[in-house]
């Protein structure tokens, strides 16, 4: 196996234990609630070689210094390095507090939280998404290799299944030992995507080719398979980096940072627009147009308006990953339009793979970017009205993985 290979895989280990994916039409960029509601929830990861960590509710945005040993009303959690996310007033999470894996759902009253179901997925690279309080989808590859699983987020009991196998048969040649559904999960307009993968016996991929399945969730049947001339892992498992999101206005913005697990680093983000069966051909962003061969995005794009958000190393990786561990992710928007890439200042640099590895949220009106590195944690925002970047809170111990609004 080559070291690029070696690297990469490590790197993969280390940041998708768990993986998981949900938003909705009411929650357009995976964190956006409602804006007169200011509950929120943060992940916070206390044991490093464990990911064990706690889910900490707070009546307003927390502001200050936390020290999360003296929380109180925080639920313990075996694993909290690549979460889940909020729906309505629950908060979803990819295992259970034993650490099994599967869709956690948490119920938020009187500022905690209780246990409110759990759905057993046996495997870890799975992702889910809630388009609303009795319709769900998650993937299940011990189940089914071809089909999306559907759940009722309010009992938590798995209801069937969309099968795909026949729609997709034409691309299941001799040299496919096995197919997977997955990376990414999300709705939009009545629209469920999410990407096809095609692996040889190798467990390379057979097809240059980006497929996305698109449903129709009204009556779960299928639309389409969306295809794009070029292979892009997108969402890369989990939905804390929030590597897909959709605007206000329904589209998607979809980006990953390498094809396959022996690529060099690119970082890459494609369009489809709302209401959409397959991809925009005339517009894509390519990272290396701006940081030089070797881009990495370590989360985003969230958006706001026609600027994107994301966390970017700001200098190229290694072919061989060998600087992986500088701690220069830095906080950026780009703007749709002109594709301009412009740091946003006043936000400290954060580290990679031994840090937090979330992508920045969108709470209220204001960016949120989690700031993870050997002297810090804690979280900056950034109000794209006045362009001003400030200090949101701080963590005395444990590292940022995820923060979300709740209503």
């Amino acid at each position: 196996m080559k070291k690029t290979t070696l690297k990469m895989f490590s790197f993969i280990i280390a940041v998708t234990s768990m993986m998981t994916s949900c938003s909705s039409d009411d929650n357009p960029n995976g964190e956006i609630l409602n804006p007169d509601k200011s509950n929120v929830a943060l992940f916070v990861i206390t044991d490093p070689n464990t990911s064990s960590g706690l889910l900490i509710p707070g009546e307003e945005m927390f502001s200050g210094s936390i020290d999360p040993s003296t929380v109180s009303n925080a639920t313990q959690i075996a694993s909290t390095r690549t979460t889940g996310n909020a729906f309505g007033n629950d908060v979803y999470h990819t295992s259970n507090s034993a650490g099994d894996q599967g869709i956690q759902k948490f119920s938020y009253e009187n500022n905690s939280f209780s246990d409110k179901g759990f759905i057993a997925v046996t495997k870890n690279r799975f992702i889910y998404e809630i388009v609303n309080s009795t319709k769900g989808y998650y993937t299940d590859s011990d189940r089914s290799q071809t089909a999306i699983q559907t759940f009722n987020p309010t009992s938590m009991e798995r209801t069937g299944e969309i099968d795909i196998a026949s729609q997709i048969s034409h691309l299941i040649t001799d040299k496919v030992a096995r197919t997977r559904i997955g990376a990414f999960m999300i709705e939009s307009q009545g629209k469920l995507y999410t990407q096809v993968f095609f692996y040889d016996k190798d467990g390379k991929h057979v097809y240059d080719t980006t497929y996305v399945a698109v449903i129709d969730t009204s009556n779960d049947t299928f639309l389409n398979l969306a295809s794009h001339n070029d292979f892009i892992w997108l969402g890369f498992e989990r939905k804390n980096s929030n590597y897909v999101n959709k605007s206000k206005n329904g589209d998607i913005y979809l980006s990953g940072i390498l094809g396959d697990i022996t690529d060099e680093p690119h970082s890459k983000c494609i369009r489809i627009k709302a209401g959409s069966n397959d991809f925009d051909a005339s517009w894509k962003l390519d990272f290396n147009d701006f940081i030089g061969k070797g881009s990495f995005s370590l989360g985003g794009p969230a958006i706001i308006g026609d600027q994107l958000y994301v966390r970017l190393k700001s200098s190229p990786m290694a072919p061989d990953y060998s600087n992986l561990a500088d701690e220069d992710i830095e906080a950026y928007t780009i703007d749709i339009n002109t594709k301009k890439f412009t740091k946003i200042e006043d936000i400290p640099r954060s580290g990679a793979i031994a840090f937090s590895i979330n992508g920045p949220s969108i709470i209220g009106d204001l960016v949120y970017f989690a700031v993870s590195n050997t002297d810090y944690q804690g979280y900056y925002s950034y109000d794209p009205a006045s362009g001003k970047a400030e200090e949101a809170f701080s963590l005395t111990g444990g590292i940022p993985s995820q923060l979300v609004s709740i209503q």
